[in-house]
């Protein structure tokens, strides 16, 4: 029984917790993830390092290189991602009693990632992911509540909690563990290696706004924890203040020469899409050393984000974007095995695309590259993964380019000009 022993009524409130956390995961899963477990492995075996015919898209571009790598556009490469970049996993305490609920869900959070510059700088890792938390008055989030039914001590004591901002964990009070605790300590640690290797491909940050209380998910779940009360943090709702904040906040540490926005892809022209998919993106010529932002949210609140302007004018994030509306310009498909209709038809048309090669920890421990496989023939602009470095559940899993390459040509529609390797050969 391990920490259960003898303690009748912890056992309860912990299942209480831990309800919750699995109700939370499962959300976030839900929304975050939208695919059931299927399959991921080692450096994928696909034959695609020749670039295949298919996109002229784009021959209007403004600059006029020689180097066929500086003239390749944006959604001519393909790059590696890192699913919740900033993740670190519980401890194993919180795990072991996730675990007696639901196997399942303490298994989907058994990983952890390097710090962000590691990735980028060992492991080339150009596309991450972040989940935020509105805290404008600092401190919402300093206590976690799934210690204290553990018997611990559930204040954090971290000063960074106290302070106002954004905060970037996985879920309030049950998975709270992250290598950067705040969006400004994330964006800085980007930022800064950027600004150290101002030759790199661009930086794609993709940014996830939470504000679902736990209670909300429960009764969701229909989860009964009869009368028992536990004091969780109670996530600050997403309003256009919280997103202005977050432009704010994005822009307060990534300098404006360096954040590519939608004004600098749309320029003068009516909208997003129209650019995309009639002219194209730009070059690598003229987007290295950037970094491009994207807020992933959906339905309410991607509409609260563009609802001062449909072409995201003045704004620092693009958005997760339906193909075709004025804002389309990146493509967010979870499941590249039961949507890679939709994969197909957006590379196709030019958007930049990012996908998954697994479901945490499934793939990584079964071998299966199923998914890795599908995700990296698609197309996709960015291939996000856990498991870059290979898995502790199985060593033959991990998931690189091919010949460890940061950056390479992309399958379906780099040109035939496109050089073999690496496209990114930093000092």
């Amino acid at each position: 029984m391990g920490i259960f022993t003898g303690r009748t009524l912890s056992w309860v409130a912990m299942a209480a917790v831990l309800s919750l956390g699995a109700v939370a995961c499962a959300n976030d899963s839900a929304d975050d993830n939208a695919a059931e477990p299927t399959a991921e492995a080692t450096s994928t075996s696909t034959d695609n390092d020749a670039p295949s015919q298919q996109s002229e898209q784009g021959t209007t571009s403004s600059t006029v290189s020689d180097d066929p790598v500086d003239s390749l556009r944006y959604n001519q490469i393909q790059v590696l991602g890192s699913h919740n970049s900033y993740h670190l996993q519980p401890s194993p305490e919180i795990l072991q009693a996730l675990g007696v609920l639901s196997k399942e869900l303490a298994d989907s959070i058994e990983y952890s990632h390097p710090p962000l510059d590691e990735q980028l700088e060992t492991y080339g890792i150009r596309q991450f992911e972040l989940d935020v938390f509105a805290d404008p008055q600092g401190g919402l989030y300093a206590n976690r509540q799934a210690l204290a039914v553990l018997g611990k001590e559930p204040a954090s004591g971290i000063a960074e909690l106290d302070e106002p901002g954004f905060k970037t964990f996985h879920v309030q009070d049950i998975d709270f563990d992250s290598s950067c605790l705040s969006l400004v300590d994330c964006l800085t640690t980007i930022n800064e290696w950027s600004q150290a290797n101002p030759d790199h491909v661009p930086i794609m940050v993709m940014i996830e706004v939470k504000d679902q209380s736990i209670e909300e998910m429960i009764e969701e779940e229909g989860v009964d924890i009869g009368s028992i009360e536990l004091d969780f943090a109670q996530p600050v709702p997403t309003d256009g203040a919280v997103l202005d904040a977050l432009d704010a906040e994005i822009r307060s540490v990534i300098p404006e020469e360096s954040l590519f926005t939608p004004d600098d892809l749309r320029d003068d022209a009516a909208d997003l899409n129209s650019v995309v998919t009639e002219s194209g993106w730009p070059t690598l010529a003229e987007m290295n050393g950037q970094i491009v932002v994207g807020l992933v949210n959906t339905g309410e609140v991607r509409d609260m984000y563009r609802e001062p302007s449909a072409v995201l004018e003045g704004r620092a994030m693009f958005t997760s974007a339906d193909p075709g509306d004025p804002d389309a310009a990146f493509v967010r498909v979870d499941d590249v095995l039961e949507d890679r209709a939709a994969v197909d038809k957006a590379v196709a048309d030019g958007y930049i695309v990012r996908t998954r090669a697994d479901i945490p920890t499934v793939e990584a421990r079964t071998g299966d590259m199923t998914r890795a496989n599908a995700a990296f023939e698609s197309g996709a602009t960015f291939i996000s993964t856990d498991y870059y470095v290979e898995s502790p559940f199985d060593a033959e899993y991990q998931i690189n380019l091919p010949d460890g390459d940061v950056a390479r040509c992309n399958p379906v529609t780099a040109p035939p000009s496109c050089p073999t390797g690496n496209l990114e050969q930093l000092p």
